[in-house]
């Protein structure tokens, strides 16, 4: 589990960085998702904010999406280890995703070398404003009472949303039938038009449609409520603290690249992570700013491989082809 006392800002020395940024070739930061999306405006919001602290080189983010952002990590894990190319990408894919895939394509233990997350996302449960609830125990038993009604929608099977939609059913002792999507614009559209019940989503999906009156978001996954949802509850507080996460965003490089680079970029977003324009930019996303030590970054990913393990195991779940 990440938290701020896991990820506290990590500084190298400036003997360290100095040789290892001392590069005249663009950095280029590849996203395994659209453009415009959120994972690209984050990648943007990150490129911006390193700049002064990689002497100002430029910094080109590069999308390449598919295959629910396998293609861009395929792109990362066989681009030269000099470190001018890297892969920026939420957590899930490199640590769900060997659960959820039986030919994967990529080791992330052994194909990437971490270089330091940069932020923090927590998930929601929110349902159509068509459902008569306002919190989770009074969703929970309106799926007892109307089970044929009962669904949730995923961005697909076995994305995080997916398992973490399963595990509230189980915690809860409740049959809900996931319904997987390719996207999120399809799911608003049923959310909306009363086809199906609740979806489970990253906070930074759900908070402005709550606000305005087109969802109702029940409960959240992060440690504490939310500032701008006041009165929506934890999942903790809902009586299930053991659903209580978050999902990092985060650097990683080729295998092989220098220690040096990685140090160096490291340290270059631990300072990215302090400045104003960041702070702003993250908080309007509803993410959290963080970062840590390339070496502390690759023990959050090794814990969080295995915690999906046993969550995937729990549910039966069953590899598929990737």
């Amino acid at each position: 589990m990440l938290n701020r006392r896991t990820f506290s800002v990590y500084s190298v020395a400036a003997t360290l960085g100095a040789p290892a940024v001392a590069q005249t070739e663009a950095l280029r930061i590849v996203v395994g998702f659209p453009a415009g999306g959120i994972v690209d405006v984050i990648a943007r919001e990150l490129g911006e904010a390193m700049k002064p602290h990689l002497g100002g080189r430029s910094i080109v983010v590069e999308a390449r999406p598919g295959a629910g952002g396998r293609i861009g990590v395929a792109a990362v894990r066989t681009a030269p280890a000099d470190g001018n190319t890297l892969l920026f990408t939420p957590s899930s894919i490199m640590t769900l995703y060997p659960h959820v895939f039986s030919k994967l394509g990529y080791d992330t233990l052994k194909d990437f070398v971490p270089i330091s997350p940069v932020c923090l996302s927590a998930n929601a449960l929110v349902v159509g404003m068509h459902v008569p609830v306002n919190t989770l125990s009074e969703f929970i038993a309106w799926c007892k009472a109307n089970p044929k009604e009962a669904t949730y929608a995923s961005p697909g099977a076995g994305s995080a949303p997916h398992f973490l939609g399963a595990q509230i059913a189980s915690a809860a002792g409740v049959e809900m039938l996931h319904v997987p999507y390719k996207g999120a614009p399809d799911i608003l559209n049923d959310l909306y038009g009363g086809r199906i019940a609740s979806f489970v989503t990253a906070l930074s999906n759900a908070v402005q449609p709550h606000l305005g009156g087109k969802m109702r978001v029940l409960v959240t996954t992060s440690p504490k409520r939310l500032g701008l949802l006041p009165n929506v509850q934890t999942v903790a507080e809902a009586g299930f603290p053991q659903l209580t996460g978050v999902e990092w965003f985060g650097l990683l490089a080729p295998a092989g690249t220098d220690p040096g680079r990685v140090a160096a970029l490291s340290a270059a977003v631990a300072k990215a992570m302090t400045s104003d324009r960041i702070k702003e930019a993250f908080g309007k996303l509803v993410m959290e700013p963080t970062s840590s030590s390339s070496a502390e970054f690759a023990k959050t990913i090794k814990a969080d491989t295995d915690r999906w393990g046993v969550i995937a195991k729990r549910l039966n779940y069953q590899p598929v082809d990737a």
